[in-house]
């Protein structure tokens, strides 16, 4: 029994990193109806008025300008209009937060 438990064990945690299922994604923390455009940091006051009339938090990415769903805008609201790295994962509808450092 011990030595199956072990095999389990040895056979997770090479399983783990291959998965790729964490990842760290750069960009600027703005709204869903100025997207790229409102890539900045001169973008916080705006970005507030698109959230209060609906908007999501999105993520522009740095290097392809692609725009990330945020699965827990929460995480993020005291860094909107932020350039930022966050560490997390996708799930089946978007980016999940598990930390967020400001660049």
């Amino acid at each position: 029994m011990k030595k199956a438990l072990q095999l389990c064990v040895v056979l997770l945690a090479t399983l783990l990193p291959l998965s790729g299922a964490d990842q760290t994604l750069y960009g600027y923390i703005t709204c869903s109806t100025c997207a790229e455009k409102g890539a900045s940091d001169s973008h916080a006051e705006c970005m507030e008025k698109c959230l209060a009339k609906g908007a999501d938090v999105v993520l522009v990415m740095d290097d392809t300008k692609q725009i990330v769903q945020i699965d827990n805008p929460g995480a993020v609201s005291g860094h909107h209009a932020h350039r930022v790295a966050l560490f997390g994962y996708f799930n089946n509808v978007a980016f999940h937060i598990v930390s967020v450092r400001i660049l």
